[in-house]
């Protein structure tokens, strides 16, 4: 949870998790789904220690292994197959926290929309209007708008 202090890596075997935000007024805003082989961690509570920036929350029935970090990063420190594997995770990772942040600072709703359904269509059949609304960074009824607009 946001806030709280977190040690684990989580790999997704089956499922799906949102990673989300709260605001400071209680709203949420959702930074990412996870299915099926995605791994997440909370990178300011992993590297620093400091409390956990987001919270994590099955969409649907989910089974997820946890590993400790602290055993992940010493075992790399002797194997370097791990620590290739850790090298290829920080890269998708910090890939994926660039790609969304030009989503939401340089694309309209629209194409956020569009991008969504484009390269994520088994996430968007899998999630709620409301969440995906939330990913995308506008209100369930911009987002009727949006689709009606996209149908015509």
């Amino acid at each position: 949870m946001q806030g709280d202090h977190a040690s684990n890596v989580y790999f997704v075997k089956s499922g799906l998790l949102k990673a989300y935000y709260i605001r400071a007024d209680g709203k949420e805003h959702i930074k990412s789904f996870l299915a099926e082989g995605s791994i997440i961690g909370s990178m300011v509570a992993l590297v620093d220690g400091d409390p956990c920036t987001f919270s994590l929350v099955a969409s649907e029935a989910t089974l997820v292994v946890a590993l400790p970090y602290e055993v992940l990063a010493n075992a790399a420190q002797t194997d370097i197959s791990l620590a290739n594997a850790l090298i290829g995770f920080l890269s998708v990772y910090g890939k994926r926290k660039e790609q969304r942040e030009y989503q939401l600072l340089s694309l309209s709703a629209e194409d956020r929309y569009e991008l969504m359904m484009r390269d994520m269509p088994e996430i968007a059949g899998r999630i709620s209007q409301a969440d995906l609304a939330a990913y995308i960074g506008i209100t369930p009824q911009a987002l009727s708008r949006i689709k009606r607009r996209l149908s015509r």
